[in-house]
């Protein structure tokens, strides 16, 4: 029997006027909305992991991005705090991409082993120019912050199998090397999508089930590289999740844990 886990999102941060139009393919042009940056934590079978691990500090944000709002609480030292860790607590680090907003903060785990698709770091380090900026690459004069931990990566290649009751999923999508974080609970299989699932309006579709099923087309990201990958990686997490927790929605933190019944 597989070992089961649970999930804590940890807010690290929110966009305060993420265009809804860069989330869901075609649809909320010209919609702001507030979007929160999130580190998921996992705990079980003796470990604690960290996945993804969230942006800069807002007067960075401001500067180069987006505006941003990240106060004492949601500083990623602090979120971690809250729920009784430290760094040194955290077994290893999982990245489902390397945009800044997901590994921003990945120094503050160095020294620990951090997981990423092989294709997803070499593209990081080459970009195409219209996506410099999502990876703060050296093309436009920045340092990307994952440089800080660049020998602590371990690259892995397509799915694999990370330990018991976690597996790492590859979906090309979002970036060439995104990757899910499938976690085995005593609530079935569920995802942690990175930005394959921006929302649960890209997984669910404007109307939301239709009589308690899928509806028939998903809405795919907006930020891509590749339509038929993403379709393809949509497809894949049909078959393998129960549930999915998209990269930035409000809704994820309905619950402070999932699956919703370790809550109690």
């Amino acid at each position: 029997m597989s070992a089961t886990y649970t999930i804590r999102p940890l807010k690290v941060g929110e966009f305060l006027t993420h265009e809804k139009s860069t989330l869901t393919l075609l649809y909320g042009f010209g919609e702001k909305l507030r979007t929160p940056i999130t580190m998921w934590l996992i705990q079980g079978n003796g470990k604690n992991i960290i996945v993804d691990t969230g942006l800069g500090d807002n007067e960075w944000c401001i500067k180069y991005h987006h505006p941003t709002f990240q106060d004492e609480t949601t500083a990623p030292l602090n979120a971690l705090k809250n729920v009784g860790l430290t760094p040194d607590d955290i077994d290893f680090v999982i990245n489902t991409h390397l945009h800044w907003d997901h590994c921003f903060n990945n120094y503050l785990f160095k020294g620990k082993k951090m997981y990423v698709q092989k294709k997803e770091l070499e593209f990081a380090m080459n970009p195409l120019p219209c996506q410099s900026l999502y990876y703060e690459s050296s093309l436009i004069g920045m340092t990307p912050a994952f440089m800080k931990v660049l020998d602590d990566f371990v690259t892995v290649d397509g799915d694999v199998s990370l330990c018991d009751g976690i597996d790492l999923v590859f979906l090309p999508s979002h970036t060439p090397g995104s990757q899910g974080v499938l976690v085995n609970t005593v609530g079935g299989k569920y995802l942690i999508a990175g930005d394959a699932i921006g929302s649960y309006e890209n997984w669910y579709g404007s109307d939301g089930y239709i009589d308690g099923k899928l509806p028939h087309t998903h809405i795919l990201p907006a930020i891509h590289v590749d339509l038929e990958a993403c379709q393809a990686s949509y497809e894949k997490i049909e078959k393998l999740a129960d549930h999915v927790l998209p990269g930035h929605d409000m809704k994820v933190y309905d619950h402070m844990v999932y699956p919703p019944e370790a809550e109690k």
